[in-house]
């Protein structure tokens, strides 16, 4: 009985082997480069970006630059020196370092889509224009606040981003605002 049911079951174990070879196709594998996602790093960790909205509305020069730390997040400084001396801004100069949390559209290439950003600002100010008691009186200033804001980053690493936000002075000077805004469209591109 031993030796019926052990030559029944190598049999049927040949038979299904035999089975599946004759049934079965060959699938052939290959395997392809996906160049739809682009890390972080494709085009280099360093932005460099101009306001192009500073340059319309007033004569400034406000230029970033960005180190991009992985594809959710990136620090920089900008720096913001007006030239003009109208009544559009009252800011002389600017030092303003950031930081970045990038969210939604990382899967082009990193560090980009709809982002959160935490900054400060030390600038030279002249309040004159906000209150004629201090005429012509400029004095150094601290701010922090947050930015909303939206980056682009094309194939060949040409970067266009829209901006607005609102920072906190901590002076307590008459006659200084309480707040101030920051907006921008800035062109740019990492290396």
């Amino acid at each position: 009985m031993n030796k019926i049911l052990f030559c029944s079951l190598a049999l049927m174990a040949f038979l299904g082997l035999y089975a599946q070879e004759e049934n079965e196709p060959i699938t052939k594998v290959e395997i392809v480069k996906d160049s739809s996602y682009k890390s972080p790093d494709a085009f280099g960790k360093h932005e460099i970006r101009l306001n192009a909205l500073d340059l319309v509305v007033h004569p400034a020069l406000h230029i970033y630059y960005e180190r991009i730390v992985d594809e959710s997040n990136g620090y920089g400084v900008s720096l913001f020196v007006n030239f003009g001396d109208d009544d559009t801004t009252y800011q002389d100069f600017a030092l303003t370092p950031y930081y970045r949390f990038y969210f939604l559209d990382r899967k082009d290439f990193g560090a980009s889509g709809m982002f959160v950003e935490i900054f400060s600002s030390f600038a030279s100010a002249n309040f004159h224009r906000y209150d004629r008691r201090l005429k012509d009186e400029s004095e150094f200033q601290f701010s922090m606040g947050i930015a909303l804001g939206k980056k682009w980053v094309n194939r060949n690493g040409v970067s266009f981003e829209a901006f607005a936000g609102v920072g906190r002075y901590f002076s307590n000077e008459e006659g200084v605002p309480d707040a101030h805004g920051r907006f921008g469209l800035a062109i740019g591109k990492r290396f």
